[in-house]
Protein backbone atom coordinates (compact mmCIF):
# COMPACT_ATOMS: atom_id res chain seq x y z
CA UNK A 1 0.00 0.00 0.00
CA UNK A 2 1.22 3.59 -1.03
CA UNK A 3 -0.13 6.40 0.63
CA UNK A 4 0.71 10.45 -0.99
CA UNK A 5 -0.14 12.75 1.70
CA UNK A 6 -2.69 10.79 3.84
CA UNK A 7 -4.54 9.91 0.44
CA UNK A 8 -4.32 6.15 -0.83
CA UNK A 9 -3.01 5.58 -4.18
CA UNK A 10 -5.41 3.36 -5.96
CA UNK A 11 -3.71 0.56 -8.10
CA UNK A 12 -5.69 -2.22 -10.16
CA UNK A 13 -4.27 -5.21 -11.77
CA UNK A 14 -4.75 -5.79 -15.76
CA UNK A 15 -5.70 -9.72 -16.85
CA UNK A 16 -1.92 -10.30 -17.91
CA UNK A 17 -0.96 -9.23 -14.28
CA UNK A 18 0.43 -5.83 -14.84
CA UNK A 19 -0.37 -2.94 -12.67
CA UNK A 20 -2.43 -0.14 -13.73
CA UNK A 21 -1.81 3.24 -11.06
CA UNK A 22 -4.85 5.56 -11.11
CA UNK A 23 -3.17 9.13 -11.81
CA UNK A 24 -3.39 10.79 -8.24
CA UNK A 25 -2.59 14.35 -9.77
CA UNK A 26 -4.90 16.18 -7.42
CA UNK A 27 -3.14 14.91 -4.80
CA UNK A 28 0.61 16.20 -5.51
CA UNK A 29 2.07 19.09 -3.38
CA UNK A 30 5.57 20.89 -3.71
CA UNK A 31 6.60 18.74 -0.60
CA UNK A 32 5.38 15.29 -0.84
CA UNK A 33 5.07 12.74 2.12
CA UNK A 34 4.66 8.57 0.89
CA UNK A 35 4.39 5.69 3.21
CA UNK A 36 5.06 3.07 1.76
CA UNK A 37 3.94 -0.86 3.32
CA UNK A 38 5.52 -3.99 1.80
CA UNK A 39 2.52 -6.62 1.19
CA UNK A 40 4.29 -7.91 -1.72
CA UNK A 41 7.13 -7.31 -4.64
CA UNK A 42 4.63 -5.93 -7.04
CA UNK A 43 4.58 -3.08 -4.30
CA UNK A 44 7.85 -2.01 -5.25
CA UNK A 45 6.57 -1.43 -9.05
CA UNK A 46 3.95 0.44 -7.46
CA UNK A 47 6.23 2.55 -5.53
CA UNK A 48 8.62 3.50 -8.81
CA UNK A 49 5.34 4.19 -10.44
CA UNK A 50 4.31 6.81 -8.22
CA UNK A 51 7.73 8.60 -7.51
CA UNK A 52 8.16 8.69 -11.63
CA UNK A 53 5.05 10.49 -11.60
CA UNK A 54 6.43 12.93 -8.98
CA UNK A 55 9.56 13.28 -10.96
CA UNK A 56 7.45 14.66 -13.84
CA UNK A 57 5.57 17.22 -11.98
CA UNK A 58 10.05 18.08 -10.44
CA UNK A 59 8.40 18.00 -6.53
CA UNK A 60 10.63 16.80 -3.62
CA UNK A 61 9.53 13.47 -1.51
CA UNK A 62 10.13 12.32 1.55
CA UNK A 63 9.62 8.43 1.96
CA UNK A 64 8.12 6.58 4.99
CA UNK A 65 8.85 2.67 4.74
CA UNK A 66 6.94 0.80 7.28
CA UNK A 67 8.51 -2.11 7.53
CA UNK A 68 11.95 -2.62 5.24
CA UNK A 69 10.99 -5.73 2.73
CA UNK A 70 14.41 -8.34 2.97
CA UNK A 71 15.32 -7.05 5.53
CA UNK A 72 16.68 -10.06 7.27
CA UNK A 73 18.82 -10.96 3.83
CA UNK A 74 21.14 -8.73 5.38
CA UNK A 75 24.44 -10.72 4.80
CA UNK A 76 25.87 -13.00 2.15
CA UNK A 77 24.65 -16.86 3.06
CA UNK A 78 26.29 -19.31 0.92
CA UNK A 79 24.18 -20.27 -1.82
CA UNK A 80 21.48 -17.41 -1.17
CA UNK A 81 21.65 -13.75 -2.82
CA UNK A 82 22.20 -10.37 -0.52
CA UNK A 83 18.55 -9.17 -1.78
CA UNK A 84 18.69 -6.15 1.12
CA UNK A 85 21.42 -4.67 -0.34
CA UNK A 86 19.45 -4.91 -4.22
CA UNK A 87 16.14 -3.57 -2.67
CA UNK A 88 18.14 -0.55 -1.17
CA UNK A 89 20.27 -0.18 -4.25
CA UNK A 90 16.37 0.20 -5.80
CA UNK A 91 15.17 2.94 -3.19
CA UNK A 92 17.97 4.47 -3.81
CA UNK A 93 17.69 5.35 -7.69
CA UNK A 94 14.09 6.61 -6.92
CA UNK A 95 15.94 9.67 -5.32
CA UNK A 96 14.12 10.21 -2.56
CA UNK A 97 15.36 13.54 -0.33
CA UNK A 98 14.63 11.84 2.83
CA UNK A 99 13.75 7.90 3.71
CA UNK A 100 12.65 6.86 6.56
CA UNK A 101 12.72 3.34 8.05
CA UNK A 102 10.53 1.94 10.78
CA UNK A 103 12.58 -0.22 12.77
CA UNK A 104 14.65 -1.64 10.58
CA UNK A 105 16.15 -5.05 11.32
CA UNK A 106 19.71 -4.38 11.24
CA UNK A 107 22.00 -1.48 11.10
CA UNK A 108 23.06 -2.66 6.96
CA UNK A 109 19.72 -1.14 6.00
CA UNK A 110 20.41 2.40 7.12
CA UNK A 111 23.96 2.10 5.88
CA UNK A 112 23.47 1.26 2.87
CA UNK A 113 20.23 3.53 1.70
CA UNK A 114 21.09 7.26 1.25
CA UNK A 115 19.75 9.92 3.22
CA UNK A 116 18.21 7.45 5.87
CA UNK A 117 17.19 7.54 9.32
CA UNK A 118 15.68 4.93 11.54
CA UNK A 119 12.83 5.75 13.77
CA UNK A 120 12.22 3.26 16.35
CA UNK A 121 8.63 3.62 18.35
CA UNK A 122 9.02 0.41 20.61
CA UNK A 123 11.26 2.84 22.73
CA UNK A 124 7.92 5.49 22.40
CA UNK A 125 5.65 3.12 23.79
CA UNK A 126 7.72 0.92 26.65
CA UNK A 127 7.07 3.58 29.11
CA UNK A 128 3.19 3.62 28.43
CA UNK A 129 2.65 -0.12 28.33
CA UNK A 130 4.91 -0.42 31.84
CA UNK A 131 2.66 2.10 33.38
CA UNK A 132 -0.58 -0.02 32.39
CA UNK A 133 1.05 -3.12 33.18
CA UNK A 134 1.68 -1.53 36.59
CA UNK A 135 5.34 -2.03 36.93
CA UNK A 136 7.31 -2.16 39.49
CA UNK A 137 11.16 -2.53 40.09
CA UNK A 138 10.77 -6.63 40.39
CA UNK A 139 9.34 -6.65 37.08
CA UNK A 140 11.47 -7.01 33.81
CA UNK A 141 12.00 -6.09 30.15
CA UNK A 142 13.70 -9.12 28.08
CA UNK A 143 15.49 -9.46 24.79
CA UNK A 144 15.78 -12.23 23.28
CA UNK A 145 18.63 -12.44 21.96
CA UNK A 146 21.71 -9.89 21.28
CA UNK A 147 20.58 -8.17 18.36
CA UNK A 148 17.87 -6.62 20.50
CA UNK A 149 19.93 -5.82 23.18
CA UNK A 150 22.58 -4.07 20.71
CA UNK A 151 19.17 -2.62 18.70
CA UNK A 152 17.07 -0.78 21.94
CA UNK A 153 20.50 -0.35 24.27
CA UNK A 154 19.46 2.95 24.62
CA UNK A 155 15.68 1.77 25.94
CA UNK A 156 17.34 3.75 29.59
CA UNK A 157 15.33 0.65 31.90
CA UNK A 158 18.07 -0.75 34.28
CA UNK A 159 15.88 -4.03 34.96
CA UNK A 160 16.32 -5.35 31.45
CA UNK A 161 17.29 -9.08 30.54
CA UNK A 162 19.32 -10.58 27.82
CA UNK A 163 18.51 -14.18 26.40
CA UNK A 164 21.36 -15.93 24.35
CA UNK A 165 20.48 -18.25 21.50
CA UNK A 166 21.49 -21.00 19.45
CA UNK A 167 20.66 -21.91 15.95
CA UNK A 168 20.91 -24.93 13.38
CA UNK A 169 22.79 -23.39 10.55
CA UNK A 170 21.18 -25.19 8.21
CA UNK A 171 17.94 -25.06 8.86
CA UNK A 172 17.20 -22.25 10.50
CA UNK A 173 15.92 -23.74 14.01
CA UNK A 174 16.39 -22.39 17.76
CA UNK A 175 18.26 -25.32 19.01
CA UNK A 176 19.17 -23.61 22.39
CA UNK A 177 18.32 -20.71 24.36
CA UNK A 178 19.55 -19.17 27.98
CA UNK A 179 19.34 -16.28 30.15
CA UNK A 180 22.65 -14.87 29.65
CA UNK A 181 22.09 -11.47 31.71
CA UNK A 182 19.91 -10.57 34.31
CA UNK A 183 17.59 -12.11 36.77
CA UNK A 184 13.85 -13.23 37.08
CA UNK A 185 12.27 -12.73 40.16
CA UNK A 186 9.36 -14.97 41.47
CA UNK A 187 6.23 -13.54 40.16
CA UNK A 188 7.45 -10.83 38.29
CA UNK A 189 5.83 -9.12 35.01
CA UNK A 190 7.95 -9.61 31.86
CA UNK A 191 7.98 -7.59 28.38
CA UNK A 192 9.33 -9.11 25.85
CA UNK A 193 10.90 -6.22 23.19
CA UNK A 194 12.11 -7.01 19.22
CA UNK A 195 11.30 -5.45 16.49
CA UNK A 196 9.72 -8.46 14.37
CA UNK A 197 7.58 -11.58 14.87
CA UNK A 198 6.82 -13.92 11.97
CA UNK A 199 5.59 -17.62 13.53
CA UNK A 200 6.75 -16.98 16.99
CA UNK A 201 9.15 -19.83 17.74
CA UNK A 202 11.99 -17.13 19.55
CA UNK A 203 9.07 -15.92 21.59
CA UNK A 204 7.64 -19.52 22.37
CA UNK A 205 11.38 -20.27 23.48
CA UNK A 206 12.08 -17.23 25.91
CA UNK A 207 8.49 -16.98 27.25
CA UNK A 208 8.41 -20.51 28.28
CA UNK A 209 11.82 -20.13 30.03
CA UNK A 210 10.01 -17.31 31.69
CA UNK A 211 7.21 -18.57 32.98
CA UNK A 212 9.58 -21.90 34.10
CA UNK A 213 11.98 -18.90 36.06
CA UNK A 214 9.02 -17.91 38.06
CA UNK A 215 7.57 -15.14 35.53
CA UNK A 216 3.98 -14.90 36.50
CA UNK A 217 2.73 -12.81 33.24
CA UNK A 218 4.82 -12.33 29.68
CA UNK A 219 4.10 -9.74 27.13
CA UNK A 220 5.48 -9.33 23.72
CA UNK A 221 6.36 -6.12 22.17
CA UNK A 222 7.10 -6.03 18.57
CA UNK A 223 6.83 -3.38 15.41
CA UNK A 224 6.55 -5.86 13.19
CA UNK A 225 4.22 -8.45 13.15
CA UNK A 226 3.73 -10.79 10.45
CA UNK A 227 0.14 -12.77 9.41
CA UNK A 228 2.14 -15.96 10.33
CA UNK A 229 1.90 -15.44 13.65
CA UNK A 230 -2.13 -16.19 13.78
CA UNK A 231 -1.65 -19.42 12.22
CA UNK A 232 1.04 -20.52 14.95
CA UNK A 233 1.37 -21.73 18.42
CA UNK A 234 2.23 -17.85 19.41
CA UNK A 235 -1.35 -16.74 20.18
CA UNK A 236 -2.86 -20.31 21.23
CA UNK A 237 -4.89 -20.07 24.49
CA UNK A 238 -1.95 -22.31 26.60
CA UNK A 239 0.62 -20.15 24.74
CA UNK A 240 3.50 -18.56 27.47
CA UNK A 241 2.65 -15.18 26.05
CA UNK A 242 0.26 -13.57 27.46
CA UNK A 243 -0.45 -10.49 24.93
CA UNK A 244 1.09 -9.52 22.32
CA UNK A 245 1.75 -5.19 21.42
CA UNK A 246 2.51 -4.23 17.81
CA UNK A 247 1.84 -1.94 15.27
CA UNK A 248 -0.20 -2.04 11.97
CA UNK A 249 2.84 -2.20 9.82
CA UNK A 250 2.15 -6.19 8.42
CA UNK A 251 -1.50 -7.00 9.39
CA UNK A 252 -4.58 -6.00 10.93
CA UNK A 253 -6.48 -8.79 11.73
CA UNK A 254 -8.34 -9.16 15.07
CA UNK A 255 -7.23 -11.44 17.90
CA UNK A 256 -7.73 -11.21 21.38
CA UNK A 257 -4.34 -11.57 22.50
CA UNK A 258 -3.04 -8.95 20.05
CA UNK A 259 -2.93 -5.39 21.43
CA UNK A 260 -2.53 -2.79 17.66
CA UNK A 261 -0.53 0.31 18.73
CA UNK A 262 -1.16 3.32 16.40
CA UNK A 263 2.90 5.08 15.00
CA UNK A 264 1.94 8.72 14.73
CA UNK A 265 4.41 9.36 11.83
CA UNK A 266 4.31 13.08 12.40
CA UNK A 267 6.37 12.37 15.85
CA UNK A 268 9.50 11.51 14.14
CA UNK A 269 9.54 13.36 10.45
Amino acid sequence: MIVLNTHTIITEQFPNKETKVKDFDSYILKDNFLQFTYQEDGDLIKLLFVKKRLEQEQVNCRLVINYMPYSRMDRKIDGDLFTLQYICEFINDLNFEKVYVVEPHSTKTTEMLHHCEAIYPALDWLPSIINKLQFTDSDRIVFPDKGAASRYENAGYANSCVFDKTRNPQTGRIENMILKQGDIPQGAKCIIVDDLCSAGGTFLWAGQILKQMGASEVYLLVTHCEPRALSGKLLDQDSPIDKVFTSTSMMHETHPKIEYITINLENYV
